[in-house]
């Protein structure tokens, strides 16, 4: 079985990377619907970042507060709270759709590495709790990937279905 302390610390750095990605790249996004997907997402990765933080203490040792080792929501719905709101992708067009195609891509493949890599470490942990834990974090990227691959196929169609190419 493997060390509770290095899986924990692997993920927190996932995590931190994830937050990272996606923040970069809301400030590069053309569209503005992904643009705000990516900045709630960011903010997501880091209050998971935070949340192993926590946990990494409590696995130490440390003394850790009780409301610092409540899992953090997570609701794939939120990013989409009001479509509307966000804007409708055919206002974008006039902006290239290619670079936030590719970044949707590679978001949607880190999201599907980051739910195979929680899911084998919830296999491979005797601790209950932490692969409960682990267990909800792969659901969670799981519907992280699935967004991602939406928002990519959404994309995709626009863009070949434009009589001028893009």
């Amino acid at each position: 079985m493997y060390d509770p302390i290095k899986i924990i610390t692997l993920a927190r750095g996932m995590e931190l990377y994830g937050h990272n990605f996606y923040k970069d790249n809301a400030e590069k996004s053309q569209n503005i619907q992904t643009k705000t997907v990516f900045k709630r997402l960011s903010d997501v990765e880091l209050d998971h970042y935070n949340y192993l933080n926590s946990l990494l203490k409590k696995y130490q040792g440390e003394d850790v507060a009780k409301e610092d080792l409540e899992l953090p929501e997570e609701d794939a719905e939120r990013f989409f709270d009001n479509r509307k709101d966000s804007e409708n992708l055919d206002e974008n067009l006039e902006q290239s759709m290619i670079p936030d195609m590719n970044v949707l891509r590679m978001a949607y493949l880190i999201e599907e590495d980051f739910r195979d890599f929680y899911q084998k470490m919830s296999e491979k942990v005797d601790d209950e709790e932490l692969k409960g834990i682990l267990e909800n974090f792969s659901v969670w990227e799981d519907a992280h990937a699935k967004l991602f691959k939406g928002q990519y196929d959404e994309l995709m169609d626009i863009y070949m279905n434009m009589s001028w190419g893009g």
